[in-house]
């Protein structure tokens, strides 16, 4: 599912929203944030528009607001609204925590609200990361994303679709102090490793969120995504082994995990019915340099068997793309890792492992690419 996100720069009316801004300034006082149709309907949720009717005119929100600067998370019910042409977040006003009664005080006109949207065919839930200039913590974001972006903004457009990895590349060179909340939108990869046993993921997180930690709801959605990638992943690698067999490549394949769910490999290469190869899917949303997850049974299933076994390493995946490298016959390379835990105490077990791409010889990389037959979430 591709990731939406937009980027709002608040206008005068949009502060309204805040109970402190709606009590304290002169003019419109709408309470409600403006979500532009061009953006929320057009580019993020085409079918909106068709789901809704004269008897339903709102869709409940599960909203989690971060920042101003540092502020940590304050999660309320809200709904998006639709009246006449005007799509708009609403619902009661947001105050100030008790435990932070000065939090939403410093936004003014010309600050930005970065919205992750989630769900679909409509929004079910929305991440709001809020940017204050008048902030100290949050002034080199500000100052990044008015550069970046001022030139989208004008008076009658306050918002514009974001890509995601051009958000995260923006703040990973910022190199923010750990702890402020947006960095929470560049830990996808983190939270992939965490969700799946890595040690550094756990650790990168520890360091970045700190007390703010990861909700179970985040993780388990996390989880649910990487399985989602994972089985994205297998589909994709099923697609182009069949364009591969039709080339002459091989005579034959299996796709052993669809019909084994606790196979130690995925799919096999078939020559007059015998397995002569074996490949097990690692996929990722991320880039190539994503630590390697692998099993103890895939472990032993690598370093065990005569038959040889490769590793599909598919990165960047989507639902019609990905780009791929191969490692082939990787067991000398697990054999070693194999002997090392002969060493450990009696009734101690390892049960899988990260591995670093780089650890193995991969070759060059391959693009797969095929139309998407599921469309876009």
């Amino acid at each position: 599912m591709k990731r939406k996100i937009a980027l709002k720069r608040l206008s005068a009316s949009d502060l309204t929203l805040f109970e402190h801004h709606f009590r304290n300034t002169s003019g419109t006082k709408q309470k409600a944030f403006n979500l532009d149709a061009s953006i929320f309907v057009n580019r993020l949720y085409p079918g909106l528009p068709d789901s809704m009717d004269i008897t339903r005119d709102r869709i409940p929100l599960d909203l989690h607001i971060y920042g101003p600067g540092k502020a940590g998370l304050q999660n309320l019910q809200r709904k998006i609204l639709k009246q006449k042409k005007n799509w708009r977040l609403d619902g009661e006003f947001i105050s100030n925590p008790y435990e932070d009664e000065q939090r939403y005080n410093s936004l003014q006109k010309g600050d930005f609200a970065i919205i992750e949207f989630m769900g679909g065919p409509e929004p079910q839930s929305a991440r709001m990361h809020l940017v204050a200039q008048a902030l100290a913590e949050d002034r080199p974001l500000f100052e990044a994303l008015h550069n970046r972006y001022s030139g989208v903004f004008s008076p009658r457009k306050g918002m514009t679709v974001v890509n995601p990895e051009e958000l995260s590349g923006l703040i990973e060179e910022l190199a923010m102090e750990d702890g402020h909340p947006v960095l929470d939108l560049v830990d996808m990869d983190a939270l992939e490793d965490a969700v799946q046993g890595g040690i550094e993921g756990t650790r990168r997180l520890g360091k970045r969120r700190r007390a703010r930690g990861v909700s179970r709801d985040e993780f388990d959605k996390a989880r649910r995504n990487a399985e989602r990638i994972g089985n994205m992943g297998e589909e994709l690698l099923n697609l182009w082994l069949e364009a591969e067999q039709e080339k002459g490549a091989f005579s034959g394949f299996r796709w052993d995990s669809a019909g084994n769910a606790i196979s130690p490999f995925d799919f096999s290469i078939v020559e007059m019915e015998n397995i002569v190869r074996k490949i097990d899917a690692k996929s990722t949303s991320g880039d190539f340099r994503n630590p390697v997850h692998v099993s103890m049974a895939e472990m032993l299933e690598m370093t065990e068997n005569a038959v040889p076994y490769d590793i599909y390493r598919l990165y960047r995946v989507k639902p019609d793309s990905a780009k791929m490298r191969i490692a082939e016959n990787v067991g000398a390379f697990t054999k070693a890792i194999v002997e090392t835990l002969k060493s450990l105490p009696a009734g101690v077990r390892a049960d899988g492992f990260s591995i670093e791409p780089e650890r193995l010889d991969f070759g060059d990389e391959i693009t797969i690419a095929f139309p998407d037959s599921e469309g876009d979430e």
